[in-house]
């Protein structure tokens, strides 16, 4: 039987801490997705997150636990943390959007070195934190920003999205957040499944499609 390996590589985002490991997004889409694939494929998803952590740090430890993995398809997660202004940093966000833009390509760039076929990109879900930051906008506005960027990186370089912001809509940000005004709730995390769950299965299908016809894969989106 054929094996397709997905690694969800982000922050905390990825992980849901607070919800049950049954309950998270990751763990809906993969029953999504073993319902309609059933016996045809063996699906494997492993969860690469590490909290608070931006793409610097992704970086970081990109090697270990994505390329030397080389899964099938990696789906990726980060804008928050980067986008996060602190009075400490006199103003300056954690990492600058062009130092954001040009991380985000690195990333796609060593998933090609190593032959991973395809690299998916998510935006984040709306956020309920009514602070400002120390450049006048919220959290929220600061990380919509940076989603931009994800969206603008992943068309240039022919990278599907799986675009959880815009799924988001005109909800209230409260009625998909825990207490923390953060992290997802179950509500949250079934809006994400619902977005992830269809980008996944067209980009699960496009590989086994591409490897019936013995068509050889670059690596490329």
């Amino acid at each position: 039987m054929e094996t397709i390996r997905t690694i969800f590589f982000g922050d905390s985002f990825i992980a849901c801490p607070g919800l049950p490991a049954s309950e998270t997004w990751p763990a809906l889409v993969e029953q999504n997705l073993g319902g309609q694939f059933g016996a045809r494929l063996e699906l494997e998803f492993q969860i690469r997150s590490a909290s608070q952590e931006n793409t610097r740090g992704a970086l970081e430890r990109m090697q270990k636990d994505v390329q030397f993995a080389e899964p099938d398809i990696v789906v990726i997660q980060y804008g928050t943390n980067d986008s996060t202004h602190w009075l400490s940093n006199r103003g300056a966000p954690l990492v600058s959007q062009s130092a954001f833009r040009a991380n985000l390509e690195e990333m796609i760039d060593r998933c090609r070195r190593f032959s991973i076929p395809r690299v998916v990109f998510l935006t984040s879900h709306k956020v309920a934190l009514d602070r400002y930051d120390i450049n006048g906008l919220t959290p929220d506005q600061n990380t919509a920003i940076y989603d931009d960027i994800t969206r603008v990186v992943a068309a240039r370089e022919s990278c599907l999205v799986a675009d959880v912001r815009d799924a988001c809509g005109a909800l209230d940000a409260r009625t998909i957040c825990q207490d923390d005004q953060i992290h997802v709730n179950q509500a949250g995390a079934k809006l994400y499944a619902d977005v992830v769950t269809p980008v996944l299965k067209s980009t699960i299908d496009g590989l086994m499609t591409l490897k019936s016809a013995k068509i050889p894969e670059h690596a490329h989106d």
